[in-house]
């Protein structure tokens, strides 16, 4: 009897595994496990969704195109929803003074945040040249006289807006003895001086850089 039982069981085994593999299938040695083919699943669905996703590249030229464009203040109004001429005037009056100081203290951190990649070279130049030569320079805007927004305009989302300084200066140049280089200092000139800042109107930042310096004629 003990074997007869032994003989049903064996043969309910056999029928309950031949069930399974019938149903589950069997494993050979080139089927990837089945963890390889879930991740394999998930990176076919992932690169189907990168594929539907993606953006084609814009034509440079056709994005110029769509960036804005204008001349005048108006097209700086227009195009720079923060600028207006009164703030605008106060903010270059402030960085005028600011900018003499640092370049006269040869401070490159504070002018690094005034002025533009171009503009930073020609005075890191200048200050380098005089660091060489152990001279100091001291500047004093004695008085301010004059601050106007001579002009603007937007090329390609990139706004500038032209300011003439109007001021009395004092420049003294000394050399390594402490001794006043007379042909390169003045004592209370007045003097003129056309800037021209930049912004890019497409940034957040909404700082403006110097990017050009020249002497402009006196009334």
């Amino acid at each position: 009897m003990p074997f007869v039982d032994i003989l049903i069981f064996a043969i309910i085994a056999i029928f309950l595994i031949t069930r399974l593999r019938s149903i589950l299938g069997s494993r050979d040695g080139f089927e990837q496990p089945q963890r390889s083919r879930i991740k394999r699943d998930q990176d076919e669905a992932q690169e189907g969704a990168a594929q539907d996703n993606v953006v084609p590249l814009r034509d440079p030229t056709n994005a110029e195109a769509e960036l804005p464009s204008g001349s005048g203040l108006a097209a700086v109004r227009k195009y720079d929803a923060g600028f207006s001429e009164d703030s605008f005037g106060e903010g270059a009056k402030a960085a005028f003074q600011m900018i003499l100081q640092a370049f006269a203290e040869g401070d490159l951190a504070q002018l690094r945040r005034l002025l533009s990649f171009d503009l930073m070279e020609e005075f890191s130049e200048s200050i380098r040249a005089r660091n060489k030569n152990d001279e100091q320079l001291v500047i004093s805007v004695d008085d301010l006289q004059e601050v106007t927004l001579l002009d603007g305009e937007v090329v390609n989302g990139i706004a500038s807006v032209t300011v003439r300084f109007v001021s009395v200066q004092t420049r003294r140049l000394t050399d390594s003895a402490g001794k006043l280089i007379d042909e390169e200092s003045i004592e209370q000139e007045k003097m003129t001086d056309i800037w021209v800042f930049e912004r890019d109107t497409q940034l957040s930042d909404p700082n403006w850089k110097l990017v050009e310096t020249r002497a402009g004629d006196d009334d």
